[in-house]
């Protein structure tokens, strides 16, 4: 895969510890996609980043500094140069499940820096459904990104302190709201994710989609350095999360 290189159109923070990166990209892209970008010389390997928003050939990411990698990768300014791999992501789940989300009553469960992952998703789902909430969790007010920034509405806001929206994980607050819907897709925390899947499991007729992260190597399902474990009958497989996902159905991911 030919590696691109192109020029930072904004590198913004949004947040505390929190930015928003936008590049052209002449390519088209689905959401669940994501990018590998170079981080090197403080990374030897690609980082991976979900694709947030898609317009116009600009492609953007939401990161959080968490290592030395993000933390290089914030001193990026306007027309400084980026290297990065991309796109990968298996589509073909996505679109599988686009040909019946049309008018269906969808939901989005987001903890920390995965709301990234659902902020693309809910701008194309917007399309087919109006029927959209979405619940977004942070610590502290101090790492909340204000969605309506990225045209999304009926956001339901939590923090662990209290700070800012319910106070409360943003699983808790979710269970605790009496909400109709047909769809749900989330991405998080590993915690986030097990906990969620006890929700649903009580559910009947709700297709469940959680869109997990991993650190991976080369992105197309050779190096096996990212794979999940998913149910399979009586036992499980490994799938990869590069190649196979990011986008698995809910119940069958093994935590």
């Amino acid at each position: 895969m030919k590696l691109h290189i192109t020029k930072v159109l904004l590198n913004k923070k949004i947040a505390k510890d929190t930015f928003l990166l936008k590049f052209k990209y002449n390519q088209n892209l689905l959401p669940t996609q994501f990018v590998l970008i170079d981080t090197y010389p403080k990374r030897f390997l690609l980082k991976p980043f979900s694709i947030a928003e898609y317009k116009n050939r600009v492609s953007s990411i939401i990161y959080r500094v968490l290592s030395d990698g993000t933390k290089f990768l914030s001193t990026k300014k306007q027309n400084d140069t980026i290297t990065f791999l991309g796109p990968f992501g298996n589509t073909q789940k996505f679109k599988n499940v686009l040909k019946n989300i049309k008018n269906k009553k969808v939901v989005f469960i987001a903890g920390g820096s995965g709301v990234a992952s659902i902020i693309f998703l809910y701008n194309y789902l917007k399309i087919f459904t109006d029927k959209i909430s979405v619940f977004y969790g942070e610590k502290t007010k101090d790492y909340v990104i204000n969605l309506k920034n990225f045209g999304i509405k009926n956001v339901v806001y939590t923090t662990d302190d209290g700070s800012f929206g319910q106070k409360g994980d943003v699983v808790s607050v979710f269970k605790n709201k009496t909400i109709d819907y047909e769809f749900l897709f989330c991405c998080g925390p590993k915690p986030m994710i097990k906990s969620l899947q006890s929700v649903v499991k009580e559910k009947d007729n709700i297709k469940s989609y959680a869109l997990m992260e991993e650190y991976m190597c080369c992105g197309v399902g050779v190096c096996r350095s990212c794979v999940v474990k998913i149910k399979s009958g009586d036992d499980f497989i490994y799938e990869t999360v590069c190649s196979d996902g990011p986008l698995f159905e809910l119940d069958k991911v093994l935590l």
